[in-house]
């Protein structure tokens, strides 16, 4: 459910990247302080879906022409409340989209609205506008418009570095080593992680800092294993889907490390462990792993 906790932490770190706005948001910000009960978020999400050629989704559904709508209980995030919006006012769905570099589920911009000086009126107090890429073209008939022509200044003024190009945000790798074996981690079991309770490669998403996918990698090898390889190889591009549905374009490295995983200081799941590849299918295994391990298995058998 989109709680106003959510929305105190969305807040607090969208000033932090934009302190200049703390003027502008303050009547929000004070009215969410002086009425900080549970429940649904009093806000509106937007989405600013941008495509390849830099056009914005325009509808006529909401007064700032971007899809949006007001959270409901069965939405499990304030960024799902505008996916959401999006499906239902252009019938996209979520798999065509995928998330930004610049903004992985944090808004692009917050707009107060008329009723936030007073929250006891009922109305929404402020917009949060997530942005997203469209990863496959979608079957829409709704308009599209130039990102220069959106009427939203605020808005229009944080987009110049959003280009549409969808790049990996997610990195993951194949740990081999000289016996043909591969590491597996095995993941929590814990609601609302991808692919809970299941073996899969190590690897994890863009943060803030990291210029490539490969310095992604490294930072969550590192992390979550204490693992830094000498080497590593992009092997191949694939896509997999988040818990809100979005698509979720992944490069996969390949590396050689001959370690002991008993002896990691493993900072996340439960266990990693070297499996042959013929064992790999009796695992319970998350998302392609499967696939990934027998193709490389192939690769690495043929050189």
């Amino acid at each position: 459910m989109s709680s106003r906790t959510e929305l105190h932490a969305v807040f607090a770190s969208y000033l932090a990247r934009h302190p200049d706005e703390t003027a502008r948001l303050a009547p929000v910000t004070a009215a969410l302080d002086a009425h900080n009960t549970s429940g649904l978020a009093p806000v509106t999400c937007s989405a600013v879906v941008v495509d390849r050629d830099r056009r914005i989704l325009h509808t006529a559904n909401t007064a700032s022409g971007l899809p949006g709508a007001a959270p409901q209980d069965g939405d499990r995030s304030l960024l799902a409340t505008a996916l959401r919006a999006v499906h239902d006012q252009t019938g996209i769905p979520p798999g065509d989209l995928c998330l930004t570099p610049q903004y992985p589920r944090a808004p692009i911009d917050i707009a107060p609205e008329p009723a936030a000086a007073d929250l006891a009126l009922g109305a929404p107090v402020a917009d949060l506008r997530f942005v997203f890429y469209v990863a496959h073209a979608p079957d829409t008939d709704a308009a599209w418009q130039p990102a220069a022509d959106i009427a939203l200044t605020e808005l229009r003024a944080k987009m110049s570095d959003l280009d549409g190009r969808v790049t990996p945000l997610n990195a993951s790798a194949l740990i081999y080593n000289s016996r043909g074996e591969y590491l597996l981690h095995l993941r929590d079991m814990r609601e609302g992680i991808w692919a809970p309770g299941c073996w899969a490669l190590l690897g994890g998403g863009h943060e803030p800092g990291d210029r490539n996918p490969e310095d992604t990698i490294r930072r969550e090898l590192h992390e979550e294993a204490g693992i830094t390889p000498h080497r590593l190889e992009a092997f191949l591009d694939e896509e997999v889907h988040d818990a809100d549905g979005l698509t979720v374009p992944v490069r996969i490295y390949a590396a050689l490390w001959e370690g002991d995983p008993a002896q990691l200081p493993l900072t996340e799941g439960v266990m990693l462990a070297w499996f042959p590849p013929a064992t790999v299918p009796r695992l319970r295994l998350g998302g392609e792993t499967l696939d990934l391990v027998q193709r490389h298995s192939r690769v690495a058998a043929s050189t």
